[in-house]
């Protein structure tokens, strides 16, 4: 199926994890509820940014963390979620109920340098590049919150870098972009079907935390309205935990595809659509709740894809009629060989925090 149509429209638990385990999270919606930030010079206002209780390092960030093959991974099953990424023919989970509790993981995968960055809070899982100007940066937790969502910093200039906007806000980074890398929000069972010899991160992490655990109870059911800290309004165009996949670019367009919309359009489904100037095809593994993009170019032809079979996940080109998988490679036909970009700027969270950082998103409809 294919469409394209659509409309506008920390040692212990931390102070967070508390107040939500207290079930007084609706308190936090009251600008007054724990200390600000103190006075930076930011290109952000300093008034919305708020302290998440636990300092700096209070959430201990991960630094070249234990990790284990598959074979190995007794401690994973396959309805876990995982933040994945593969770098130079090398791919490795991040599973979720580690990232809850340290939401950075500094790390070198298939020999190149990456950051996994992970916010409860907005739901949001981003990979970056952390080598500016040819220095690695090594980013922590500052404890801090924009717009409910993880402020980073760096030990190398102590920036802040606010996970949603892509960049360092204040400190003397500010104005620099960090590169991203592409991730995918998908099962642990998912992630192991496309790779040979995966590895995940280990619960192994020098760290006592209750890793099996869920901090937040109730917070991420797709229509809780609570924000554990103010937050500016949100489109109420789709329930306010609803996972989307929000794609951006440079130019500034940007489209979500939420997915209780994506499920509505089929089990599995193809999307060829276009992101400001950029063709791109989204794939929407309905089992697994899984969606992720791709560049539709090869070269310079523009492709379009059919679904052709869902389990395993199996796409057509209309122009060349070869096959595809969902890793986007050709796997027979004239195309045979090839793959398909991913698109770094595609990554799953929360509908209430994309909205709130593109007011002007376009929603996918099917």
């Amino acid at each position: 199926m294919t469409t394209t149509s659509s409309r506008r429209f920390r040692s212990p638990p931390t102070a967070l994890a508390v107040l939500a385990a207290a079930g007084l999270a609706a308190c936090a919606q009251d600008a007054t509820v724990g200390p600000r930030a103190p006075e930076l010079e930011c290109t952000i206002p300093t008034s919305r940014i708020f302290s998440g209780g636990p300092g700096r390092d209070g959430i201990p960030a991960l630094t070249f963390p234990d990790v284990e093959s598959a074979g190995t991974a007794t401690f994973m099953h396959d309805t876990m979620r995982v933040i994945a990424v593969e770098r130079n023919g090398a791919a490795r989970a991040y599973p979720l109920f580690i990232l809850w509790w340290h939401e950075i993981v500094n790390d070198t995968l298939g020999g190149q340098p990456i950051v996994v960055s992970y916010c409860p809070l907005t739901g949001s899982g981003l990979g970056f590049d952390p080598v500016l100007n040819g220095v690695r940066h090594r980013f922590g937790v500052s404890g801090l919150l924009y717009e409910n969502n993880l402020i980073m910093f760096d030990r190398e200039t102590e920036s802040l870098w606010n996970q949603l906007l892509l960049g360092a806000q204040c400190g003397p980074a500010t104005g620099t972009e960090l590169p991203r890398i592409p991730v995918v929000e998908t099962t642990w069972a998912q992630w192991k079907a496309l790779h040979a010899a995966p590895t995940v991160v280990s619960p192994n992490t020098g760290h006592v935390r209750p890793y099996g655990e869920y901090p937040y109870r109730d917070y991420a059911d797709p229509s809780n309205p609570v924000t554990l800290f103010p937050s500016s309004p949100w489109s109420r165009e789709r329930p306010p935990k609803e996972l989307v996949l929000g794609i951006r670019e440079p130019d500034g367009s940007a489209v979500a595809y939420p997915f209780g919309l994506l499920a509505q359009a089929g089990a599995s489904v193809a999307v060829n659509d276009r992101v400001g100037g950029r063709p791109i095809v989204v794939m929407w593994l309905g089992r697994e709740r899984t969606a992720w993009a791709f560049d539709r170019r090869v070269g310079q032809p523009e492709l379009e894809f059919d679904l052709t079979d869902a389990v395993p996940f199996t796409l057509m080109d209309r122009q060349t009629g070869s096959t595809w998988n969902a890793r986007g490679e050709a796997t027979a036909g004239p195309l045979a060989g090839a793959r398909l970009t991913p698109v770094a700027d595609a990554y799953t969270l929360f509908w209430f925090a994309w909205s709130v950082y593109y007011p002007e998103t376009r929603l996918f409809a099917p």
